[in-house]
């Protein structure tokens, strides 16, 4: 069994417990705090033949799925999410690309209708595993199903999902999200870095940003401009549920 640190520790969450209780022995407690590290040694050790066998095999995404948002990195973008139905409730939210699910779970425990949705993975595995664990009957949509029909949400949530696809692909899944949810919330993913990096394709920010303004209602705002330890990122929330004004000013929102 591999040595965890007790919960006392200001840098595990109780969530990677589960991550844990899940893999056994095969849990690696160096992916906790260097996921995104680990993630391009894994993507580039020729384990792999396309992005697809990568995204579907590795077990980067379960890590992130929890390290991501229990670092405070999504908050803002849940605080929105909170500031834009204060009181309106039930709202169903779809997790969209849910990986590990740690974004729907901790919707879900404010009290929004949460389901996920995802290709078949390791990450979605754990999350169906998570799911029993804690007798959570929660809709679970995979993605490769044929003829999958999703039913409409008031918000379809798709973060950290943009940076992993082709340009193509990720204007597919800026249509495909508008089409589940009323409104959308998608961040851009700006990788700074010279070289390439198996795990970020290219991000137009400035392109995708324009474009989804030209199709639907649409409020932006760039977050973590210093990139100091979390990649510079844009929030996106677009689609006919939307009703602000459109904002171009940077946060360095922690």
């Amino acid at each position: 069994m591999p040595f965890v640190p007790p919960l006392s520790s200001n840098y595990i969450h109780e969530d990677f417990y589960e991550l844990l209780r899940y893999l056994g022995p095969a849990f690696n407690l160096a992916w906790c705090n260097a996921s995104d590290q680990k993630g391009q040694q894994d993507a580039s050790s020729g384990r792999y033949a396309t992005n697809e066998e990568f995204v579907r095999n590795t077990l980067v995404f379960a890590y992130q799925s929890i390290g991501l948002m229990t670092y405070g990195i999504h908050r803002p973008y849940i605080a929105k999410l909170l500031e834009l139905i204060p009181n309106q409730f039930p709202v169903t939210v779809l997790d969209y690309g849910a990986g590990g699910g740690q974004l729907g779970l901790a919707l879900h425990t404010l009290g929004f209708v949460v389901s996920f949705a995802d290709m078949n993975s390791q990450s979605l595995n754990f999350l169906q595993w998570r799911l029993r664990e804690r007798r959570l009957n929660l809709p679970v949509y995979i993605l490769d199903m044929p003829d999958l029909e999703i039913p409409h949400h008031d918000v379809c949530a798709c973060f950290d999902v943009i940076e992993h696809c082709d340009p193509d692909a990720q204007l597919s899944i800026i249509h495909k999200c508008a089409e589940i949810g009323d409104t959308v919330f998608v961040n851009l993913i700006r990788d700074d870095r010279e070289k390439s990096h198996k795990l970020h394709f290219p991000i137009d920010m400035d392109g995708l940003t324009n474009y989804v303004s030209a199709n639907w209602p649409t409020w932006y705002q760039d977050y973590y401009p210093d990139d100091n330890g979390v990649f510079r990122q844009r929030l996106l929330i677009y689609g006919e549920g939307v009703k602000l004004n459109v904002v171009t000013t940077t946060t360095s929102a922690v």
